[in-house]
């Protein structure tokens, strides 16, 4: 079975709501700005489309709706770096502190107040993205290690397994950068970098316990997905069936946008409340396995890089 405690997940997430708030009204805010401008784009695709024969109209107007997708991307692209300040880290603050025990306020004073912890943690916006970024490009070294055992079995079946584990191992890592972050903030480290390959190593002396909670996890989210739009679509059905027409098709998309919506803003939450319960009872008390670090040394630059910046950080 799983090792976490699913009570205390949700009672982690419910004293952090602001957030939970918060990431749902930004995800559904970019999805209508998506929609608004791939509509707008679309829309004078198919005025300017007039000035030719039917086949020109049609062009015009989907390639002006692929313009007006392309525009809001970059748009929001630039944003990254803010949402992932605000929004991920700010959240993870706030889930590391109830994890704790601490009192947490409410309202948006809960999200000054978990935004300033991670600034004072990890500095500027940028420093917090970029670290964040070469947690992932470094993770994936722990899963091409796993996958690299097939090459050696030389046994089909067990290669074809192993792959499975490996594609379920990807999605454990989802989180981990999450997860760094918590442990940076909960263990007060001052060493950034020292700590995201710490955290790392112990993460990959773990896989296999995390793995097994990180199924259970990929099952609880796909299926909790399913059932939140199963219960949005609810009034889609009603309109199809009161009012069939070209209203279905957005009513459709709408259910789906709320239900990913959703699964941003509570699934998530849930899921990494979950791993921090089961990743910290693992790591409490154990030490990063120099065996482990050359081999992810070997595998990935950027976990190399990582420990280049922690030793100039200390002038080492």
């Amino acid at each position: 079975m799983w090792e976490f405690s699913i009570l205390r997940a949700i009672g982690l997430v419910a004293a952090t709501w602001p957030f939970t708030a918060l990431r749902l009204l930004v995800f559904l805010a970019t999805t209508a700005a998506f929609v608004a401008t791939t509509s707008t784009g679309a829309g004078i695709g198919w005025g300017v489309g007039h000035i030719g024969d039917a086949d020109f109209r049609h062009m015009a107007t989907f390639w002006g709706g692929v313009i007006g997708f392309g525009g809001a991307s970059v748009v929001l692209w630039g944003f990254r770096e803010y949402f992932t300040w605000m929004v991920v880290a700010g959240h993870v603050a706030a889930l590391s502190a109830a994890f704790e025990g601490r009192p947490l306020p409410s309202g948006r004073a809960q999200i000054a107040a978990a935004i300033e912890m991670v600034k004072n943690r990890f500095g500027e916006v940028h420093a917090l993205f970029v670290l964040d970024q070469a947690i992932k490009a470094s993770v994936g070294a722990v899963t091409r290690l796993f996958d690299g055992l097939a090459a050696f079995t030389g046994l089909p079946g067990l290669e074809g397994l192993v792959r499975l584990v490996g594609a379920v191992l990807r999605m454990s890592t989802t989180f981990l950068d999450e997860l760094v972050l918590a442990r940076a903030l909960i263990t007060r480290s001052d060493d950034a970098w020292g700590n995201a390959r710490s955290s790392i190593v112990l993460y990959a002396q773990n896989a296999g316990p995390i793995l097994k909670n990180a199924v259970w996890l990929t099952l609880f989210r796909f299926v909790g997905t399913i059932v939140l739009f199963v219960v949005l679509i609810g009034p889609a059905g009603a309109l199809v069936w009161f009012a069939p027409g070209a209203a279905t098709g957005w009513a459709m998309l709408a259910s789906l946008g709320l239900a990913l919506g959703l699964r941003a803003a509570v699934l998530d939450p849930f899921c990494i409340a979950c791993l921090m319960q089961a990743w910290f009872a693992r790591i409490e008390g154990e030490t990063p396995d120099p065996a482990w670090e050359a081999r992810l040394d070997d595998a990935s630059k950027p976990f190399r890089e990582m420990g280049a910046r922690a030793r100039s950080a200390f002038g080492a």
